[in-house]
Protein backbone atom coordinates (compact mmCIF):
# COMPACT_ATOMS: atom_id res chain seq x y z
CA UNK A 1 0.00 0.00 0.00
CA UNK A 2 2.70 2.45 0.90
CA UNK A 3 4.31 2.29 -3.06
CA UNK A 4 0.77 3.04 -4.37
CA UNK A 5 0.77 5.81 -2.09
CA UNK A 6 4.13 6.76 -3.67
CA UNK A 7 3.34 6.62 -7.07
CA UNK A 8 -0.53 8.38 -6.72
CA UNK A 9 2.07 11.28 -4.92
CA UNK A 10 4.38 11.52 -7.78
CA UNK A 11 1.53 11.31 -9.98
CA UNK A 12 0.13 14.86 -8.14
CA UNK A 13 3.68 16.14 -8.11
CA UNK A 14 3.90 15.58 -11.84
CA UNK A 15 0.96 17.20 -12.37
CA UNK A 16 1.37 20.32 -10.19
CA UNK A 17 4.62 21.08 -11.97
CA UNK A 18 2.96 20.43 -15.26
CA UNK A 19 0.11 23.09 -13.97
CA UNK A 20 3.46 25.51 -12.88
CA UNK A 21 5.39 25.39 -16.16
CA UNK A 22 2.39 26.49 -17.83
CA UNK A 23 1.48 28.85 -15.68
CA UNK A 24 4.57 30.45 -15.85
CA UNK A 25 5.15 30.26 -19.54
CA UNK A 26 1.70 32.77 -19.57
CA UNK A 27 3.50 34.75 -16.90
CA UNK A 28 6.51 35.15 -19.14
CA UNK A 29 4.43 35.78 -21.98
CA UNK A 30 2.56 38.69 -20.03
CA UNK A 31 5.27 40.09 -19.06
CA UNK A 32 7.03 40.70 -22.64
CA UNK A 33 3.95 41.78 -23.69
CA UNK A 34 4.35 45.17 -21.51
CA UNK A 35 7.27 45.46 -24.11
CA UNK A 36 9.29 48.65 -22.42
CA UNK A 37 7.35 48.40 -19.27
CA UNK A 38 8.85 45.00 -18.35
CA UNK A 39 10.72 44.67 -15.36
CA UNK A 40 13.51 42.46 -16.65
CA UNK A 41 14.25 40.73 -12.63
CA UNK A 42 10.98 39.59 -13.36
CA UNK A 43 11.18 38.14 -16.65
CA UNK A 44 14.50 36.74 -15.20
CA UNK A 45 12.38 35.11 -12.74
CA UNK A 46 9.85 33.88 -15.31
CA UNK A 47 12.79 32.32 -17.40
CA UNK A 48 14.33 30.84 -14.14
CA UNK A 49 10.96 29.21 -12.72
CA UNK A 50 10.23 28.07 -16.48
CA UNK A 51 14.09 26.04 -16.60
CA UNK A 52 13.50 24.85 -12.29
CA UNK A 53 10.57 23.48 -12.96
CA UNK A 54 11.80 21.66 -16.44
CA UNK A 55 14.29 20.42 -14.48
CA UNK A 56 12.13 18.82 -11.71
CA UNK A 57 9.84 17.76 -13.93
CA UNK A 58 12.30 15.59 -15.56
CA UNK A 59 14.02 14.07 -12.59
CA UNK A 60 9.76 13.15 -11.33
CA UNK A 61 9.67 11.44 -14.56
CA UNK A 62 12.80 9.25 -14.33
CA UNK A 63 15.33 11.77 -16.25
CA UNK A 64 18.24 12.28 -14.54
CA UNK A 65 19.68 16.44 -14.63
CA UNK A 66 22.81 15.77 -16.86
CA UNK A 67 21.08 13.74 -19.32
CA UNK A 68 18.79 16.71 -20.10
CA UNK A 69 21.74 18.46 -20.39
CA UNK A 70 23.81 16.55 -23.07
CA UNK A 71 20.10 16.35 -24.76
CA UNK A 72 20.22 19.95 -24.68
CA UNK A 73 23.75 20.21 -25.89
CA UNK A 74 23.04 17.48 -29.14
CA UNK A 75 20.25 20.03 -29.98
CA UNK A 76 22.18 22.98 -30.09
CA UNK A 77 24.97 21.48 -32.17
CA UNK A 78 21.93 20.26 -34.74
CA UNK A 79 20.91 23.97 -35.03
CA UNK A 80 24.64 24.46 -35.62
CA UNK A 81 24.95 22.86 -38.69
CA UNK A 82 21.57 24.72 -40.73
CA UNK A 83 22.45 26.67 -42.84
CA UNK A 84 21.35 30.52 -42.41
CA UNK A 85 21.55 29.76 -38.65
CA UNK A 86 22.04 33.47 -37.22
CA UNK A 87 21.78 32.40 -33.57
CA UNK A 88 25.04 30.63 -34.06
CA UNK A 89 27.25 32.32 -31.65
CA UNK A 90 24.63 31.96 -28.98
CA UNK A 91 23.85 28.49 -29.49
CA UNK A 92 28.29 28.30 -29.01
CA UNK A 93 28.37 30.17 -26.01
CA UNK A 94 25.55 28.24 -24.64
CA UNK A 95 27.33 24.56 -25.25
CA UNK A 96 30.57 26.29 -23.36
CA UNK A 97 28.55 26.99 -20.86
CA UNK A 98 26.85 23.86 -19.87
CA UNK A 99 30.18 21.61 -20.55
CA UNK A 100 32.18 24.12 -18.58
CA UNK A 101 30.30 24.85 -16.06
CA UNK A 102 28.31 27.49 -14.39
CA UNK A 103 30.77 29.36 -12.18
Amino acid sequence: MGEDMDIMGNIRLIENYKTFLLTSVADLHISMLKGNRANVEEIKDEISQIIILSYLLSKKLGIDYSSIDEKIIKKLRVSLSEENNKEQGDYLSLITYLKEGRE
